[in-house]
């Protein structure tokens, strides 16, 4: 048997097993001798060959516990017939027999190969019970069972043998059993713990990946329209010059926004993706983008702006609608005022931006990259969005989005604060 075989549980009791066959086979000589003088050494050895043949076909043969029975059966039988044969008075008058030790060697066999505590004490039981019933015989055959004391008293000392010997081998393999179970079941977490960890690592590895390609969409959503639309804003400016200086100007002053407008989302990306705003809230950044609007181009802006905190890319979202609002009307609108609401409503936070600009025909309105852009935005967080005008009558953008977009824990009333500019 190999040493690696020992660092198993089946290999500990195989070779266990080995020692008790090992020690039954040296047993036979003390019982054989002892069976001398009773005159029943051809019984003796006959049935140790047997034991020993049993215990042989059970450690190589039979594998189960179920077909071990049979075997374990006929070991007590024989065990029983050695000891009623064999406990007859020697010439001094005394019984000397050594087959307490066989049992004990075939009991320990039957406690390795049983599958339950319950089957041990059943078969300690029976055995001791037949081994009680084996001192009775004996003392009636050979007509002492008057002498009590003598007959009980090595009796009860191979009682006492017996318990001891059932109590210390079935606790010492429990707790055997025991500690193997609880290295198994360490060893398992161990795996589990390595695995989780691998997990974890790889999920990580594809978060990280997953967070660069959407830092990366984000800039490329807000920088490349605005950026695009600065150099159309430019281009019409240079054409225009000349012809029409006005026109130019505006072009100039709206390209000019533009990319305040551009340089303030790539900002307020950098800062949400990063979790902070400058420690100002939702309400007062969108209060700074309007107060620089006015600022840079004149227009007036009227807002309503309720103090609600927003998942980083609702407030993304929220920002550069209302950006691409403005830009928008200016360019496109002609706008002079503007008029922003962000309202709390519970379940809802509705956007609203409208303007006063020469308006749209609605029934031949189509939308381009950028309002496209806004719906579909609004479309993924859950939301929709809706576009109305009139021509001479301005232009107005309507968003809803769902209420689970709010941060929880932050403040998300709907007080109400209306600043004229």
């Amino acid at each position: 048997m190999n040493l690696k075989a020992l660092k198993t549980d089946k290999g500990v009791i195989r070779l266990l097993e080995f020692v008790i066959l090992l020690l039954l086979a040296v047993m036979c000589i003390p019982v054989a001798l002892a069976s001398v003088e009773t005159g029943v050494i051809g019984f003796t050895i006959t049935v140790l060959v047997v034991l020993i043949v049993s215990m042989v076909v059970k450690l190589f043969v039979v594998k189960t516990f179920n077909s071990k029975i049979f075997w374990f059966v006929l070991d007590s039988v024989l065990l029983i017939l050695l000891t009623i044969f064999s406990g007859v008075r020697n010439r001094s008058g005394e019984t000397t027999t050594y087959n307490y030790i066989v049992y004990m060697l075939v009991l320990s066999e039957f406690y390795l190969s049983s599958p339950s505590l319950r089957n041990n004490v059943i078969m300690f039981a029976v055995n001791l019970g037949a081994y009680t019933i084996t001192y009775v015989v004996i003392a009636i055959l050979n007509g002492y069972i008057g002498s009590v004391f003598r007959t009980s008293s090595q009796y009860f000392l191979e009682l006492i043998v017996f318990f001891l010997h059932f109590i210390m081998f079935n606790f010492s393999m429990t707790v055997y059993r025991k500690n193997r179970t609880i290295e198994e079941n360490v060893k398992e977490l161990e795996e589990s713990r390595n695995e989780l960890l691998r997990a974890y690592d790889k999920l990580e590895e594809v978060t990280l990946i997953e967070e660069r390609n959407r830092i990366a969409k984000e800039i490329h959503d807000t920088a490349g329209h605005s950026l695009t639309t600065i150099i159309m804003q430019t281009e019409a400016a240079k054409l225009a010059v000349d012809a029409s200086p006005e026109e130019a100007k505006r072009c100039i002053a709206a390209a000019n926004i533009q990319a305040k407008n551009c340089l303030d989302e790539l900002r307020l990306s950098v800062h949400l993706l990063s979790g902070r705003r400058e420690n100002v809230s939702f309400k007062e950044y969108l209060e700074g983008i309007l107060g620089e609007t006015q600022d840079g181009t004149g227009v007036t802006v009227r807002s309503r702006i309720d103090d609600v905190d927003l998942s980083g890319e609702a407030e993304r979202f929220i920002a550069n609608t209302l950006r691409e609002g403005i830009s928008n009307g200016i360019r496109h609108g002609g706008s002079t005022a503007f008029f922003f609401e962000l309202k709390d409503k519970g379940n809802f936070v509705d956007f609203l931006l409208s303007d006063n600009g020469k308006g749209v025909d609605m029934q031949n309105f189509k939308e381009g990259f950028g309002l496209s852009g806004l719906r579909a935005k609004a479309e993924k967080l859950g939301g929709m969005v809706r576009f109305s005008s009139e021509e001479g009558e301005g232009f107005e953008i309507e968003v809803s989005l769902p209420g689970k977009l709010k941060e929880t824990g932050g403040e998300s009333g709907a007080e109400e604060a209306e600043n004229e500019n």
